[in-house]
């Protein structure tokens, strides 16, 4: 401020009209000047040439106030703008390896894991939840890379974790997203993300969706953390990215649907005939503005020859399209095959056995069906050992009996595993009947005895043999007639 007072305090004592004499004028500013020591030794100088320098001081004025203002406002701001600092934060990264590859994907893998080290690599990049006020977009970090990708390719555990580490400023906010682009030439299973380094906490990304390669889908891959928002709450910086993802899974409809697509729009059933083929495969859609369900996956694909409303099928082994992340993965599948495969053998072994077999077939007792759900099907074949050895698919049979650790053996049902006789029981009797395959085909016994609507040529008497004498001692004192009027009134109360 010793300056700022020199200035003024100058300029106040020339612009005075009470200067007696020019000795008092040069007394004032020794005497400033030893005060300050701002300027050189005292000269004696003429009242000419101090009148000369007034005027030139009052000609200047203005401009030499002006800058005064200006040092005494800089010298008297209060609160000065923090300038942010740079941080950085990690991700762990989690993904899932498949049990068993291909030769084709297995190449694929060692390829990406080479062009990986050269920058066709995995990039993320975190989005806040908050705006940047000056350009009016989500706030994001610096772009990176996930590392040890290479030398993790080799890793033969179920899951691998991976690491990238972002750059950030203090003004970045919650991260509510995170993109990512796959540079490889393959898919990856990513099950989830975890940010740490935030004033927060950790933050949470469950992903658990097929990251597809930048080839086939060139955009951004959005994944969202675990933090939901109902639409009117949803922060300024994810709405515009909760609206692409929205607009992406629904679709457009057009176009046809590839199995990396992850696209939920639907259509009605117009592929269960096959006109081409024969007219007597023509089948009706299902599905409409009528009558809107059923409906299914759209897939774009070509109209029938024959029929254009009837789009064209698609036959084994060709897959059908589902979205990619709700195929079945790799254990389902798995699964799913193991007990297709088990449901076959569980039809051609008996008929092998039945057919070969010099044995009775016969259930000889409950001991009979035990065997089947600790042993399985067994081969004994008696008499005829000899011819069954020679015979080539037996052999087969044999072998895959041998080695398919369970695959002949029928599953235990809870009940038994519970209940060695529990089917026994009526009620247990009834809990299948209605938890059946076909719940919808049980109707109400209105008459008795029961009368079948079925054609007699084909199935015999519509007269049931079960008459009112076999259960006259278990309904209490009542006629058949009374309790079937009490089930239907009681049916009638429950529904």
């Amino acid at each position: 401020m010793a300056l700022p007072t020199e200035i003024i305090g100058g300029r106040l004592i020339d612009g005075s009209s009470f200067l007696p004499t020019s000795k008092m004028l040069m007394n004032q500013r020794v005497g400033m000047v030893k005060r300050n020591q701002f300027l050189g030794s005292p000269v004696l100088v003429p009242s000419q040439q101090i009148r000369r320098q007034e005027q030139l001081k009052r000609a200047v004025r203005a401009p030499v106030a002006a800058i005064s203002e200006d040092i005494i406002k800089t010298n008297n701001k209060t609160t000065v703008p923090e300038k942010a600092v740079n941080f950085k934060v990690r991700a762990v990264v989690t993904v899932r390896n498949k049990h068993k590859e291909d030769l084709k994907e297995t190449i694929v893998k060692q390829l990406d894991s080479l062009t990986d080290k050269i920058g066709r690599n995995v990039v993320l990049e975190l989005i806040s939840t908050d705006v940047d006020p000056k350009s009016k977009e989500p706030r994001r970090s610096k772009p990176a890379a996930l590392r040890d990708w290479s030398k993790k390719s080799n890793l033969k555990a179920e899951r691998v974790h991976y690491t990238a580490e972002f750059t950030v400023d203090s003004n970045f906010g919650v991260p509510g997203a995170i993109t990512v682009i796959n540079k490889h030439q393959q898919e990856f299973f990513m099950e989830s993300i975890t940010i740490e380094g935030f004033a927060c906490g950790p933050v949470h990304f469950p992903c658990n969706s097929w990251i597809q390669s930048k080839k086939d889908h060139p955009g951004k891959r959005i994944l969202f953390s675990n933090k939901p928002y109902l639409p009117s709450e949803t922060p300024a910086g994810l709405r515009a990215l909760r609206e692409k993802e929205l607009r992406d899974l629904r679709g457009d409809g057009k176009g046809v649907r590839k199995l990396s697509d992850r696209i939920y729009d639907f259509d009605v059933y117009n592929d269960l005939g096959n006109p081409d083929k024969s007219v007597s495969l023509t089948r009706p859609s299902l599905g409409g503005k009528t009558i809107p369900y059923p409906r299914r996956c759209r897939t774009g694909r070509l109209p029938m020859d024959s029929d254009i409303t009837a789009e064209s099928r698609v036959e084994k082994p060709l897959p059908l399209y589902v979205p990619r992340d709700e195929q079945f993965e790799e254990s389902k599948q798995n699964t799913f095959s193991a007990g297709r495969l088990k449901a076959v053998l569980h039809t051609i072994i008996p008929s092998l056995k039945a057919t070969i077999s010099a044995e009775n077939h016969d259930f000889s007792g409950f001991s009979d069906i035990d065997i089947l759900y600790k042993e399985g099907l067994l081969l004994k074949v008696g008499l005829q050992d000899e011819i069954w050895k020679n015979l080539p698919l037996p052999k087969v049979v044999t072998k895959i009996q041998e080695s398919s650790e369970g695959m002949l053996k029928y599953d235990t049902p809870k009940i038994l595993s519970r209940d060695k006789f529990a089917w026994l029981r009526d009620d247990e009797f009834a809990r299948q009947a209605v938890s059946g395959v076909n719940p919808v085909s049980i109707e109400s016994l209105k008459v008795f005895p029961p009368k079948s609507n079925l054609d007699p040529e084909i199935y015999g008497p519509q007269e049931s043999a079960f008459k009112e004498e076999h259960i006259l001692g278990h309904l209490n004192g009542l006629s058949v007639s009374q309790v079937i009027i009490i089930n239907f009134l009681s049916f009638l109360l429950l529904y």
